[in-house]
């Protein structure tokens, strides 16, 4: 999660530098605890702002492949960039109708997302039980997400010395049957993280970091 004061000095980066932001708020509606999503558009009104959004996530419907794009701020001097994305939009791609049909449905009707991020809810639970499960291994260590649908625990270099985590993530596979993503895959710099799903049943969650713990415990490169 981005704090407003994140998101300003992003702003005020784009300001200096006469850049375009690009938003993807796809999980603005999954939070946990008290978090509470700001939108880049309106911390920064005066730039201009492209903000994608979908039903994939919250929605749970990501088979359907239907989302949006929302441009605000000043476009006068972005007039032929907007007609470039129109043009994109209604020449090059066949849109998915049925789906933008039920874009409406959606927003308009009951937010079922609230019932899994609150307390009782299942994506809520999951989170919590991967949080807990990693930080129990030995060397692990794990900031408790605050949205989203994934952890993104740190192996101490101290303890595990990796030096590819791809071919940890490959062993992994091999040795135990878990797939998780290594963190360079998201453009972390050093081979120490991990990126794991949080949406298999808990039950499930708490064996596959069990299993995870076992084999880390053994595991050399």
């Amino acid at each position: 999660m981005y704090s407003r004061e994140i998101l300003t000095q992003i702003a005020d980066l784009a300001r200096k530098h006469q850049l375009l932001l690009l938003a993807d708020e796809i999980y603005d509606k999954i939070l946990y605890d008290d978090a509470k999503h700001i939108s880049m558009a309106s911390v920064a009104p005066d730039l201009l702002c492209l903000t994608f959004n979908g039903l994939s996530k919250a929605y749970r419907v990501a088979g359907y492949r239907a989302g949006w794009l929302v441009i605000t701020g000043p476009k006068d001097h972005a007039s032929s960039f907007i007609e470039g994305i129109s043009l994109l939009a209604n020449m090059r791609l066949c849109p998915n109708v049925p789906a933008q049909h039920g874009i409406q449905v959606a927003l308009g009707g009951h937010q079922s997302i609230e019932d899994l991020v609150l307390p009782g809810g299942r994506l809520l639970e999951q989170r919590d039980v991967a949080w807990t499960k990693l930080n129990e291994i030995p060397g692990v260590s794990c900031v408790k997400p605050a949205g989203a649908l994934y952890t993104f625990p740190r192996l101490d270099p101290e303890v595990y010395e990796i030096e590819d985590d791809e071919q940890l993530v490959l062993d992994l596979l091999l040795q135990e049957k878990i797939l998780v993503t290594q963190g360079t895959g998201f453009n972390w710099p050093a081979p120490d993280h991990l990126r794991i799903v949080t949406l298999p049943w808990s039950r499930d969650l708490a064996n596959a970091i069990e299993r995870l713990g076992n084999f880390l415990a053994s595991y050399r490169q």
